[in-house]
């Protein structure tokens, strides 16, 4: 049973570490090969939990592998606009201009059903409002309203406004939080 604690605390740790160097991301917002990696690490963690005779390295070693092979797609990814492409694949305008794109829409296998869908997500529920709508490479869809169908920014009317400062938390748990005053 001691085994299976300890083998549980050190997994536990070095899955949380290993999420902790891909970055913050929900998983909604994870691109498909962070999914996979994702996915394949939580695979390869639970074997040494579930069969005790297997060594514990024989699941770090794959985690631990899988790590490094992020870290080199996330630096090739930046250095490197074609691999980045053929990894990641490119954002695509399924509104165009205003104009409804039904080639990328069927590229997408989206159907308008589906694009009413997301565009009701986010607040907009005529499509005719629509400038430019984007399936970003996260499967997520970004969508530019019409100028006229925009809200009014202070910047438009011409309105001087004050800069707003990020609130910081000075108070937490009923104590002074130092970093924030210069001491730690």
């Amino acid at each position: 049973m001691s085994i299976m604690l300890i083998r549980s605390v050190i997994i536990y740790f070095f899955v949380i570490l290993a999420v902790r160097v891909m970055g913050k991301r929900q998983v909604g917002e994870l691109k498909p090969q962070e999914l996979v990696i994702t996915i394949l690490i939580s695979a390869v963690a639970t074997i040494p939990l579930e069969e005790t005779s297997i060594p514990l390295m024989n699941s770090l070693l794959p985690i631990f592998i899988f790590i490094a092979l992020e870290i080199l797609d996330s630096a090739l990814s930046m250095k490197s606009l074609r691999f980045r492409n053929l990894v990641q694949g490119k954002p695509i305008f399924i509104i165009k201009d205003g104009g409804l794109r039904q080639k990328e829409l069927r590229r997408l296998r989206f159907t308008v059903d589906d694009l009413i869908d997301a565009l009701r997500q986010k607040d907009v529920f005529d499509i005719s409002m629509v400038q430019n709508a984007i399936v970003e490479t996260n499967g997520t869809l970004t969508v530019q309203k019409k100028a006229k169908f925009s809200p009014v920014t202070p910047f438009m009317l011409s309105l001087k406004t004050d800069e707003v400062s990020l609130p910081i938390p000075v108070v937490m748990d009923g104590k002074p939080i130092g970093e924030y005053f210069g001491k730690e």
